[in-house]
Parts: C-alpha cells; sequence; structure tokens
C-alpha cells in the first residue's frame, strides 16, 4: 500500500462529459463516490480505503482486470519515487500512452516503487438497474454480466443495464435467488480470500528487481515488503 499518511486529498475536478475525475491519492474512495454520484457516474471497484491504497494494492475485489477496472481505468498517476524525484505516466486518454507504459507499472505495485500522489481515472455511466444474484447454476447464456464469480461453493452474479434487459437476462438464470447488493467491503474480502498466491518466474523477477533499482535504488519505499517478494 502506498504511503498515504500525510497525503494531500480531495477531488481536484471532474469532467463528466469526458468521463474523467483528477482526485489527489489521500482522498477516500467514499467521498470520489459521492462526488461522482452528483454526476450520475462511478468507477465499477469496490470504494474502500484511500485513493492511492487502492490504486497501489489493485483493489478490484472479484471484478476482474477488463476495461472497467483497474488497471485499465487508471489514465494518469503522478508520483514521488524512493529518491524524492516527482513524476508523472500517463495521458489524458489511453491513446496518448505511448511507449513503456508505467501506470501499468505502478498500478498494483504496493509502494514499493513509488508513493502515488494524484490519480486520473476513467469514469462510467451508474446503470439504471443493478441486480445481484446467488446460485450453483449456468451463466453461459447471459449476455457479459458485470461480474459472474464462484465465492464460497457459489456463483455471484451481477447484472447491469437497462432495466427489462437486467429482467430478460435474469430470465435466463435457473437456480438463483436475488440477493441484496453486497458490501463493497465484502467484495474486497472475498476478492483477497480467493486470490490464489503469486509466484513470479525468474524472468519476471529479474525485470521487477530492475524497476526496483531504478525506482528506489536504497529500499526506502517499503523496505520489508519490497525484501519480501525478493526485490532487493
Amino acid at each position: 500500500m502506498s504511503r498515504s499518511l500525510g497525503l494531500a486529498s480531495g477531488v481536484v475536478s471532474i469532467q463528466p462529459d469526458e468521463l474523467l475525475v483528477r482526485v489527489r491519492a489521500g482522498t477516500s474512495m467514499t467521498e470520489l463516490r459521492e462526488a461522482l454520484a452528483v454526476h450520475r457516474q462511478r468507477l465499477r471497484i469496490p470504494m474502500v480505503g484511500t485513493v492511492g491504497g487502492c490504486v497501489s494494492s489493485r483493489r478490484n475485489g472479484p471484478f476482474p482486470s477488463d476495461n472497467r477496472a483497474m488497471p485499465n481505468i487508471v489514465l494518469q498517476i503522478s508520483a514521488t519515487d524512493g529518491e524524492g524525484r516527482t513524476f508523472r505516466a500517463g495521458g489524458t486518454t489511453v491513446k496518448n500512452v505511448s511507449g513503456f507504459d508505467l501506470v501499468k507499472v505502478l498500478v498494483g505495485s504496493r509502494g514499493t516503487l513509488a508513493t502515488i500522489t494524484e490519480v486520473l481515472f476513467r469514469t462510467e455511466p451508474i446503470p439504471a438497474a443493478s441486480r445481484w444474484f446467488s446460485g450453483t447454476g449456468e451463466t453461459s447464456a447471459l449476455y457479459r454480466p458485470s461480474l459472474a464469480v464462484e465465492i464460497d461453493g457459489r456463483l455471484l452474479v451481477n447484472i447491469e443495464g437497462h432495466p427489462d434487459d437486467v429482467e430478460e437476462q435474469y430470465r435466463l438464470l435457473d437456480g438463483y435467488d436475488e440477493i441484496d447488493a453486497p458490501s463493497d467491503e465484502w467484495l474486497v474480502a472475498k476478492g483477497q480470500s480467493s486470490r490464489q498466491d503469486f509466484c513470479m518466474d525468474q524472468a519476471t523477477l529479474a525485470i521487477c528487481r530492475r524497476l526496483k533499482t531504478a525506482f528506489d535504488p536504497h529500499n526506502r519505499l517499503s523496505p520489508e515488503l519490497s525484501r519480501s517478494m525478493g526485490l532487493t
């Protein structure tokens, strides 16, 4: 997790027509959600903790890392590396990014490379309907559900869109019960518990060590975590 203590907070700007929001890393995800809701927009990730912590830990919960979740909704990051150098990675649109994409490197780096100070997110409209279901049947007939993942031996399914379309999709489910929307905290916990430990091969580890050396040669950032991951 990034060093959020003492980081500036607050929403810098919202451009609803462009589906963009710029926010400081110390801002709570709850504050960000409320600011976006005024414009009927959202981020489709669990809104838990702070912006910096969410990005640096790649906190998607059980949602897949698709175009509507991290790292793809993070367009730009401002940060400070282990030598105190400030920099900005990414651009205001995906097409503006060329060459080595540092945003993808920083999302999920858990504070081992740099301290995130500001993030530019791509937002999305809040769907007219969002319904949750739990069961054990097939989901292959569904058209692009927002979520379909096995948790605690049952499939958790989230269908979103126009109310009529959501109802039609629901009728394709057999053996499912409609449930209340789970809390963001529950989604984060279940997303972490269902995730397998990641083991890097030697080639990947070598690249990560080179990045650590470039960003934080003296291991000032998350030193214990960096050592436990074999980065130093």
